[in-house]
């Protein structure tokens, strides 16, 4: 229109009429990027990768803009259980994730979750692999969490003189050093209270934390004794519907362990702050002692108290897989 040509710059290709009067030369239309163009020669996609996803925020058109699956692609590794959101990250900036052929190094890089093609490459999968994950016979009085003043930390038990090398014949000594070097930095996965006692999980693996704690389906077994007698009608409470803090737990599995015992077993699939000592309390018994023995499908056994073990391969992907099966 006439409004929007004259409010256009001039200049010297779009007068009306050169000096010789002919009609101005008109410019051939540019080819819409990512359309005609493609994404580039073959030879720079390794430099730099335009992600077609975010291409419509720069004025792009877009592979992608009929798509409503698009994520970034730490995001989708995280959610499929490769590696945290952390170490995916970590992963794609040192350039050790391939999407659809194309080696990735933009943090915020977004892909189709459902149809695009996400390699994390050897390198990197070695690295994921060489994550180690220990199991700890937490004696009571140790802290799992971040220890106060005169407090001890649970992680102090990691040491070479407590490994139970019965059960870990197959390890390398490598890992085992590097296992008592590191212990500081290992994240405790399902904490479990001061005075409590028995299996605590330590991990590098940010895939597996977030497995075991992100999920319900991650069934945990305490052995639990009473300072008198269980009556039926507590058995009743335990399995029956059981609120704390206002909110009703999800369902427990509690049974006895002897005719007339004061201990018992649980099975919980959620963890709520000392929420088996809370719930005694709340039916008017008092907890004595109280040992975890299993998480996932990784037990206790008979390690002994205060030592730690590395776990197997097998107990490692069963843990990894908890909230993907």
């Amino acid at each position: 229109s006439s409004s929007s040509s004259s409010s256009r710059p001039p200049s010297s290709w779009s007068s009306a009429s050169n000096a010789n009067g002919n009609a101005p030369r008109q410019r051939k239309p540019t080819p819409q990027r990512g359309a005609e163009r493609g994404y580039g020669s073959p030879s720079k996609r390794e430099q730099f990768v335009v992600n077609p996803y975010e291409a419509r925020n720069r004025g792009f058109s877009s592979r992608g803009d009929d798509q409503g699956d698009i994520e970034r692609v730490s995001k989708i590794l995280a959610r499929r259980g490769d590696c945290s959101r952390r170490e995916a990250e970590r992963l794609i900036a040192d350039g050790l994730v391939i999407v659809d052929g194309v080696r990735i190094s933009e943090q915020g890089f977004k892909c189709s979750a459902s149809s695009s093609e996400i390699v994390i490459d050897e390198r990197g999968a070695r690295w994921l692999s060489s994550k180690l994950t220990v199991a700890v016979n937490k004696p009571p009085g140790y802290v799992s969490n971040l220890p106060a003043a005169g407090e001890v930390a649970a992680w102090t038990c990691i040491e070479p003189r407590n490994a139970w090398m019965r059960a870990m014949e197959k390890v390398p000594i490598d890992d085992l050093k590097r296992v008592t070097q590191d212990a500081k930095s290992l994240n405790v996965v399902g904490r479990l209270d001061k005075d409590s006692r028995g299996l605590l999980i330590l991990t590098q693996d940010g895939a597996l934390a977030r497995s075991v704690i992100g999920g319900n389906d991650v069934e945990k077994r305490y052995i639990v004794t009473m300072d008198s007698d269980v009556r039926e009608s507590h058995m009743r409470s335990f399995n029956g519907s059981v609120q704390l803090d206002g909110a009703e737990l999800l369902p427990m599995q509690v049974r006895r362990l002897g005719n007339g015992s004061r201990t018992l077993e649980f099975r919980l699939r959620e963890g709520k702050n000392r929420q088996i000592r809370r719930v005694c309390e709340k039916f008017g018994l008092r907890v004595v002692d109280l040992e975890r023995v299993q998480i996932g499908d990784v037990e206790i056994g008979d390690l002994p108290e205060g030592a730690w073990r590395v776990l197997t391969p097998r107990e490692t992907q069963s843990l990894r897989e908890l909230e993907f099966e």
